[in-house]
């Protein structure tokens, strides 16, 4: 992996972090949130990334559960749900619901998830 991609991936991990109340003991996945979504953001820019060593990150869903959306950049709704989930801790189809509930607001999505999740405990 090239040092500046490297370094992408941990400033994303970092801002995941901040985002979710730095809360500690979750850096794996906060490492392999960045990265799946710094491995769609190049994907989405036409670059071929490098394969990853040593990080299981979610690949796109099957084709039979894929629904057409209004995601951009290429990925559908059950992508979006998904990265959501990972990057929230709450379930698929609870991130599936917001999404259709809330559209593309990063923001909003977050908060609400985080709202979600809080009510939950």
């Amino acid at each position: 992996m090239s040092d500046d991609k490297h370094e992408r991936i941990r400033r994303r991990a970092y801002e995941i972090w901040e985002r979710e109340g730095q809360t500690h003991g979750l850096h794996e996945r906060h490492w392999n949130q960045a990265t799946f979504e710094i491995e769609n953001e190049d994907r989405s820019l036409g670059a071929r990334p490098p394969a990853i060593s040593g990080a299981e990150v979610p690949g796109p869903a099957p084709q039979s559960r894929r629904k057409k959306g209004k995601r951009g950049a290429g990925q559908s709704d059950v992508e979006a749900a998904e990265a959501l989930a990972m990057r929230t801790g709450i379930t698929g189809d609870q991130a599936q619901d917001l999404i259709d509930r809330l559209g593309d607001d990063p923001l909003a999505l977050d908060e609400a998830a985080r709202s979600l999740r809080a009510s939950e405990r």
